[in-house]
């Protein structure tokens, strides 16, 4: 759950905390439009119980466009004023192809990842004032966005940094990257997954049971 709050300067934002947060009048949407855009994958959850554990801390700026498209992810302590995008191409798992040539999904196997810890993330997001926007199409015009594009099981973690501008870091199949902060701003490291890391990836989210509830754990390999 989210809250709204109200800084000096008027900007509004929401905060990810476990609070609730005021929905405005449908007449204001049809003003002026959203105040934000947040669209999250199902597999994330799909339940809500399960979607909150992987998100914890940090704030979303009013204004600010957030897309993930990853089932397995991780947001801990993550500022985003602006555009953040993460579109994943095994978003679920892989695909291959069986006897009469149809493709079969093997969930969880060769998956996407991607972990954001402590991440300041900075840009000028969405033209709010084109007259081209359809927001219930997400076809919107963006000024600036930091875009992470996850080919195959490739896997992408950004730590104590800020990230600030347009930005476009796309990592290739069997590939991890690491972005954290430098002299002039960000560092990017590029590596390939180990071998025997292919199929599981580098960690994973583990599922139990405690009473009624299901409760995830981070498990790092």
């Amino acid at each position: 759950m989210v809250r709204n709050e109200t800084r000096a300067e008027t900007k509004t934002f929401i905060r990810v905390s476990g609070a609730s947060f005021q929905v405005e009048d449908n007449t204001k949407y049809l003003q002026s439009g959203p105040p934000f855009l947040i669209l999250l994958h199902p597999a994330l959850g799909p339940l809500w119980e399960i979607t909150r554990q992987k998100f914890f801390g940090g704030s979303i700026m009013e204004g600010s466009e957030l897309q993930i498209e990853v089932a397995e992810f991780m947001w801990r302590e993550v500022q985003l004023d602006g555009s953040l995008l993460v579109i994943a191409e095994n978003i679920m798992g892989s695909t291959q192809a069986i006897e009469n040539g149809e493709p079969l999904m093997q969930y969880g196997h060769r998956c996407a990842r991607c972990k954001l810890q402590n991440v300041k993330v900075q840009n000028k997001g969405i033209d709010w004032t084109s007259a081209d926007n359809v927001y219930w199409m997400h076809n919107v015009h963006l000024f600036e966005s930091l875009k992470v594009i996850l080919q195959g099981n490739a896997e992408f973690e950004a730590t104590d940094v800020v990230l600030q501008g347009n930005h476009v870091l796309e990592v290739p199949n069997g590939h991890r990257m690491h972005v954290s902060s430098g002299d002039l701003g960000f560092v990017v490291k590029l590596e390939p997954i180990k071998e025997e890391m292919m199929d599981s990836g580098s960690w994973f989210w583990k599922y139990k049971l405690n009473g009624t509830h299901i409760q995830l754990e981070l498990v790092e390999l």
